[in-house]
């Protein structure tokens, strides 16, 4: 796995041997050390490349991994929705693979367990998802994502907000009719005390989200300024300097 993770031509290597064969094959029956083991290769060799990616895919490894996510331990469930984010990340035909096997039920479902890692990976595996099209981000949202995503805004936990705005943005930036449902998820006001948190990450996404609904039209724009957006905004560019202004 570390070396299939340190670069593209050792994945290939992985890849060559069938290595990826007997992970996928072992992935449904042995023990959860294992498993989060051919995980571990599994994203190692899928994160470099579409074409990679592809392979891990062909091998039949995306229905195992989303058996993975059925799991009851948590450290299972974490790599298995860290190994699907690596294939959806790279294309739409990638992330469609994922969606038909069923993996967006169950990655929502890893966003209500108590565990702040799982929380973070299955949020970031959905944003994965989302960002390619209208139609995967749709997908994200029939699951159920945003009313269990949106109230995460107000999280103690800075990565996990990173990762909740960020995939919120993915899914309000395809469309007017994906924005409202964003907005109907009630961020609003919440989301503007991001834009003054402590992580400049969390406030750029913040930033980023706020972005992608006001965009579409007047009417969500105004909505923002109704909700107090605008004082909020401008105090933000004030403070802020570089890529994230």
């Amino acid at each position: 796995g570390r070396l299939a993770s340190y670069n593209d031509e050792l994945a290939e290597q992985v890849v060559q041997q069938d290595i990826l064969q007997q992970l996928v094959y072992s992935l449904s029956e042995q023990n959860r050390y294992y498993k989060k083991s051919a995980a571990f290769v599994l994203r190692s060799v899928a994160k470099h490349s579409p074409q990679l990616a592809q392979a891990v895919v062909d091998a039949g490894a995306v229905d195992q991994l989303v058996g993975c996510l059925e799991e009851f331990d948590p450290g299972v469930k974490e790599g298995a929705a860290w190994a699907l984010g690596y294939i959806a990340r790279h294309n739409g035909d990638l992330a469609q693979a994922v969606v038909d096997n069923g993996a967006t039920h169950y990655l929502v479902l890893c966003v209500q367990e108590p565990e702040l890692t799982l929380k973070r990976i299955a949020a970031s595996t959905l944003s994965d998802i989302a960002k390619h099209s209208p139609e995967l981000a749709q997908v994200v949202v029939d699951n159920g994502a945003i009313n269990h995503l949106a109230p995460l805004i107000t999280s103690s936990d800075a990565k996990l907000k990173r990762q909740v705005c960020q995939c919120l943005a993915q899914i309000a930036k395809h469309s007017v009719e994906l924005a409202e449902l964003v907005v109907e998820g009630e961020i609003f006001p919440k989301i503007f005390s991001l834009l003054k948190d402590l992580d400049d990450v969390v406030r750029k996404n913040a930033a980023t989200c706020i972005r992608e609904v006001a965009k579409h039209t007047p009417e969500l724009a105004q909505l923002i300024v109704n909700a107090g957006g605008v004082g909020a905004l401008v105090d933000y560019v004030h403070e802020t300097s570089g890529n994230s202004r």
